[in-house]
């Protein structure tokens, strides 16, 4: 099985408070749900270099033996200091392992508190080798105790190797089937789970997040990191809550730099051709659409997703090919968003660890 680059997200910046405690750091069976992360990511045959940020000096001291562990499997894990967001985390850790796998050493200008122009001119330089293009970084996030090695390897090797960008989902009826043996019945309304249905031709499916991410980075223009950061930094905004004219500002102002000059793409015979003003607009409205309705809606029988749709407005927008991943892999589907959850993971976690293996469905 071929070795890739695994990123763990195990920031407090960005992450819930879920009673008194940062996801990463709520102790499940024993341990902190980061560590059952590391030790299911350590031991998956998929992974040779694994990246987790958050707490440093915390991170350092929790995962020792997970660090000890993986080195013996041929595994390095390396631990750093969060940003200050989550896509600052993502992107710097991102230049890192490719710095790393140019075969070039950390200079200290890397670690810095944010993304400086030296980063962005070195994304560039990167950008130029084909070789470097086309390294995938799958991302998990560190509140899914129950995650297991099987369903990491499922993930990482199930997904197209061909898309820019692939999102993880897993189908509601793995997580059932997962709980259905437990004599204490899951109940969905203590818990927080955002379901909805996807389609494509005749099959449709109800999907859950399942907390996995990957793509190749320097294969997805910059504008979708601009995107990815504005989305992040007004998501009060656009998540429905209370309005905040400064914000409201920053997005008309953001939205009017997006579409004030064309945007070039590259055609056939390496001659460039304008994007269509109309087209963009609506691709980008399309997508905040979406993002609403996957925010806020829990009934799936509410809202219908078409892949074919969707996929072809973010390639419009963006110029990238984003595929789902869709999968019975529950582990990394049941995380811990509410008090009840913890509690009932805790209570049941071996049998709950107990799964088929899983399988990658589309």
């Amino acid at each position: 099985m071929k070795k890739e680059i695994l990123f763990v997200a195990a920031g407090t910046r960005g992450a819930k408070l879920v009673g008194g405690r940062f996801q990463p750091y709520v102790p499940i069976h024993g341990r902190t749900s980061v560590e059952h992360v590391l030790a299911a990511a350590t031991e998956a045959e998929s992974v040779d270099r694994i990246y987790v940020w958050g707490d440093r000096e915390r991170l350092e001291t929790l995962l020792r033996e997970a660090v000890v562990q993986g080195a013996r499997r041929g595994v390095e894990v390396t631990v750093l200091q969060e940003k200050s967001n989550f896509v600052e985390s993502f992107l710097s850790t991102t230049l890192l392992a490719l710095h790393q796998q140019a075969g070039h050493g950390v200079q200290p200008w890397m670690a810095g508190e944010g993304l400086e122009s030296r980063h962005w001119d070195l994304w560039r330089e990167f950008g130029q080798d084909e070789q470097l293009a086309q390294i995938p970084v799958n991302l998990l996030v560190s509140d899914t105790p129950l995650i297991q090695p099987a369903e990491i390897d499922c993930l990482v090797a199930g997904k197209s190797p061909h898309a820019d960008l692939v999102l993880g989902r897993t189908v509601r009826s793995a997580i059932d089937t997962v709980t259905a043996r437990i004599p204490e019945p899951f109940c969905y309304d203590r818990a927080v789970k955002n379901y909805y249905t996807y389609g494509s031709g005749d099959q449709t499916w109800d999907l859950i997040v399942n907390n996995f991410m990957a793509g190749k980075p320097l294969r997805v223009p910059r504008l979708i990191w601009n995107l990815a950061g504005h989305l992040f930094n007004n998501r009060t905004i656009i998540e429905g809550g209370r309005f905040n004219l400064k914000k409201i500002k920053d997005n008309v102002v953001f939205v009017q730099s997006l579409f004030s000059k064309f945007h070039r793409q590259e055609a056939e015979g390496g001659a460039a051709a304008k994007k269509n003003y109309y087209q963009m607009l609506k691709a980008f409205s399309f997508l905040m659409r979406a993002y609403f309705i996957i925010v806020k809606n829990k009934d799936a029988n509410r809202k219908f997703r078409d892949l074919a749709i969707l996929e072809d407005r973010i390639r419009t927008l963006t110029r990238c090919t984003v595929t789902l991943l869709i999968s019975d892999a529950s582990g990394p589907a049941l995380d811990i968003d509410t008090e009840y959850e913890i509690e009932y993971i805790d209570r049941h976690f071996e049998a709950l660890r107990a799964s088929t293996p899983p399988t990658v469905l589309f």
